[in-house]
């Protein structure tokens, strides 16, 4: 069976739900077939949380195909055959752990609502009540977002994809040029840039926008839309930061001024809306300063990993987290993070943290062995215990109930891309103060020089907030010794600066963003912006035993850091 058989025979149905407290159930026996979808608005959402059960299955993917290659994780003695293929570079044709076909289903369930809704809204037309139209334009355009998560999520782990828009409910060959595109990464950035800024036509010439956001309180519960559906904010990945991380990719001096001022628009916007004032504290975006030792509550960062549902009724973590996928054991919704990284519970235990990764960390560096927030003892073994593990303590008793969030975005990304942003826009100060010690530490007086975007002032944490301490300060880890152009007999062309810092940066987002399925990936893009296989290589190569190193290393310095899944587009 080739490919595109293979994603229709998944998904010529999609999956719904038969009520609300059934939310992402995935049980795929529920399903309405495709002749007879979306016939009342009710069906609307059953077939918008059918696309979430795709995600809910991709979500884990990247994890455990592009961190096991990457510089952090070492495979067990428990590893089974696949998975030690993954981390020892061997061919990734017909290992399902490469397998892209989880993403594809992502977009065929997007491109199925899509046209459903498409159909639904041109029968209903004029008689189409106003809410069930304004839900019906927000749903289509968090649709859209998903599927240009999917498709830059295929991009940055195969440096390629094949596009298409159609729904998919008959055989196609995948030589029609009509219906598939077969692009390259830097193709396919501009098909995904495209539908964020265009969106799509649903009736007559009204066009729906990808920046929508679903009021899902509304809907869930119309007498009470505030009571504890905040975590329902966070299914959608933010149009903000997908459009800027497609912008990195592409990187023109343009994309990175837009990156800039946006990112830096909506976290003055948020750190000022007075609506936002929450306790006599402002949550802004900026990293918070850390107080009172070990105290969990003064340091956002960690409370995201510490809890199975983002923002459930509480504002502890408003602005930290941005989007993840959530899962519900019990409704059978699980990944494999735990089983996975966990030596106790299942048996299974693939994963742990390498030496090489463990040497990395500064002894007070929160994310070390030492500290041991992402790292711990369990059975006797070093293990990575950043979703499920805290202070000596499961969050569950049940460890097979544990049902960790898998981040899309976090605040975190705000900073790393601003940081790379303003290293391309030639602002050295600022692209270091922000990966290193942060804006409070930087200007004790709270004045900011000229130079500077005077919006940054909002993150001296005036009005009660927490300040900013950077990047590295707010987990006190080592400090990245960059070369500035006041140095003393600095040398340095501005091509060359920049590269040190963006290596610099991509160092740091390794150590922060283990066993999130997205640090390989900003080494790669490294890779490809400087032309430079060796960035990969000479990070990669130094946790494997000796005797593997020269030959990943040929591997990776010919581009072999794109994983190979033949799409068979003859």
């Amino acid at each position: 069976m080739n490919f595109i058989d293979r994603i229709i025979a998944l998904i010529l149905i999609l999956v719904s739900v038969s009520a609300c407290e059934d939310v992402f159930v995935t049980d795929t026996d529920d399903t309405l077939p495709t002749g007879s979808y979306i016939s009342k608005d009710d069906e609307m959402y059953k077939g918008f949380l059918g696309i979430m059960t795709k995600v809910q299955q991709a979500a884990d993917h990247a994890i455990f195909l592009t961190d096991t290659r990457s510089d952090y994780f070492e495979v067990t003695g428990n590893a089974p055959l696949d998975l030690r293929q993954i981390y020892s570079y061997e061919s990734t044709q017909n290992n399902p752990y490469a397998d892209p076909t989880c993403y594809y289903a992502v977009i065929v369930a997007c491109n199925d609502f899509v046209e459903k809704m498409r159909v639904y809204r041109n029968r209903k037309g004029e008689d189409m009540e106003e809410l069930s139209k304004t839900n019906a334009d927000r749903l289509v355009s968090s649709a859209l977002r998903i599927k240009v998560w999917a498709y830059l999520t295929l991009g940055r782990i195969y440096g390629e994809a094949v596009w298409f828009d159609d729904p998919l409910v008959e055989l196609i060959d995948l030589g029609n040029s009509d219906v598939f595109t077969h692009c390259e990464m830097p193709q396919l950035v501009e098909k995904c840039l495209a539908l964020l800024d265009n969106g799509v036509v649903l009736y007559e010439d009204e066009v729906i926008p990808s920046t929508l956001e679903m009021e899902w309180g509304e809907w869930i519960n119309a007498e009470n839309p505030t009571n504890n559906y905040d975590h329902w904010d966070y299914i959608v990945p933010q149009w903000l930061l997908l459009r800027c991380d497609l912008l990195a990719w592409r990187g023109t001096d343009a994309d990175y001024l837009w990156i800039r001022d946006h990112i830096l628009d909506f976290m003055y916007s948020v750190h000022t809306d007075p609506l936002l004032e929450l306790g006599g504290w402002y949550y802004a975006c900026n990293i918070p300063l850390m107080t009172g030792g070990d105290n969990i509550y003064n340091c956002e960062y960690y409370k995201m990993f510490y809890t199975e549902q983002y923002n459930a009724g509480t504002k502890t973590n408003l602005f930290q987290v941005i989007s993840g996928v959530m899962y519900d054991y019990d409704n059978e919704q699980t990944n494999r993070i735990v089983e996975y990284f966990c030596p106790e519970g299942s048996g299974k235990y693939y994963l742990r943290p390498s030496s090489h990764a463990i040497q990395k960390y500064a002894e007070s560096d929160t994310r070390g062995f030492v500290q041991r927030k992402n790292m711990n003892v369990i059975a006797g073994d070093t293990c990575f215990t950043k979703y499920y593990y805290y202070d000596g303590s499961y969050l569950r008793n049940r460890i097979v109930e544990i049902q960790p969030v898998i981040p899309i975005y976090r605040g975190h990304d705000y900073h790393f891309l601003l940081s790379e942003a303003e290293n391309h826009l030639g602002n050295w100060e600022q692209a270091e103060v922000i990966l290193n010690h942060g804006v409070t530490n930087q200007f004790a007086n709270k004045v900011l020089p000229a130079h500077w975007h005077p919006k940054y002032g909002s993150w001296f944490g005036d009005n009660g907030g927490y300040g900013d301490v950077g990047i590295v300060g707010c987990v006190r880890g080592a400090e990245h010794p960059l070369p500035k152009p006041t140095d003393p007999g600095y040398v340095l062309s501005e091509t060359d600066r920049r590269k040190v810092y963006d290596l610099a940066l991509l160092d740091e987002a390794l150590l922060e963003y283990a066993g999130e399925g997205k640090a390989y990936s900003m080494m790669v893009r490294m890779a490809e912006k400087y032309n430079d296989p060796s960035i990969v290589a000479d990070r990669v190569c130094p946790k494997y035993p000796e005797s593997m190193r020269d030959g990943i290393r040929s591997i990776l310095m010919n581009k072999g850091y794109w994983v190979e899944w033949d799409l068979q587009m003859k």
